[in-house]
């Protein structure tokens, strides 16, 4: 897990995997489908750093991940969604853009799909 911060300077943590030869790689942000920054999305991520991708997911639940589909209805709908997009995924788009990679993507699943 990392830290970025926002362009507001708040903090988020984020997992980040990255490739085995990490200059000049590309970068993906991978939006988090409604559970949260569980086990599925890191699996993605580490899947994009196999094909060569620096890939970032911010914590958009600030650490909670839901087991229960009741649970992940309520977090998704505490979100914040303009703040997300514009604070946590600006963020983490700038911060990939900071440490290396001159292009960077942004994709997301479920809910993510829709930031």
């Amino acid at each position: 897990m990392i830290t970025f911060n926002r362009p507001d300077g708040q903090s988020v943590n984020a997992y980040l995997a990255e490739p085995a030869n990490v200059k000049d790689a590309p970068g993906v942000v991978v939006i988090q489908e409604w559970w949260g920054l569980d086990d599925e999305v890191k699996a993605v991520a580490n899947r994009l750093a196999e094909a060569g991708y620096r890939a970032l997911v911010p914590d958009l639940y600030r650490g909670k991940v839901a087991l229960e589909a009741n649970e992940a209805e309520h977090l998704m709908n505490g979100l914040n969604f303009g703040d997300a997009a514009s604070q946590d995924i600006r963020g983490a788009v700038q911060y990939l853009k900071a440490t290396g990679s001159a292009k960077v993507a942004v994709t997301g699943f479920c809910m993510g799909g829709a930031l």
